[in-house]
């Protein structure tokens, strides 16, 4: 029986079928696209909560921008447990994630009445 490889070498995400060479090609192209848009919507949102705290006077909610960092941050932790990736604890470092950020990280904000 052939041994299937993992589409990213390292994690234990699905193997393809080896005669797809082209469609695997094109997944793990557009895997490595997805996890680069959201770590850059990450670095956005850490950079404008940065830019804020550098600010006097500022007139954004440093409380929506704090949870708008988490959120984001959330959003890369996922998509990377989703693709195998299980180790993050890189990445806040990597980023330069703030802990007040880190503690909001999968805290939902309750919806408002309307």
């Amino acid at each position: 029986m052939e041994k299937k490889t993992p589409i990213l070498p390292g994690t234990n995400s699905k193997p393809l079928d080896p005669r797809m060479d082209a469609l695997q090609y094109e997944i793990m192209q557009e895997t490595a696209q997805a996890l680069g848009r959201i770590g850059r919507r990450l670095e956005e949102a850490l950079a404008a909560l940065k830019r804020h705290d550098e600010t006097p006077g500022s007139n954004q909610d440093r409380d929506a921008l704090v949870q708008e960092a988490a959120d984001r941050a959330f959003a890369l932790f996922i998509q990377r447990d989703y693709l195998g990736l299980r180790t993050d604890h890189h990445l806040t470092s990597t980023y330069d994630i703030p802990r007040e950020v880190m503690l909001r990280v999968g805290v939902m904000k309750k919806a408002e009445k309307t």
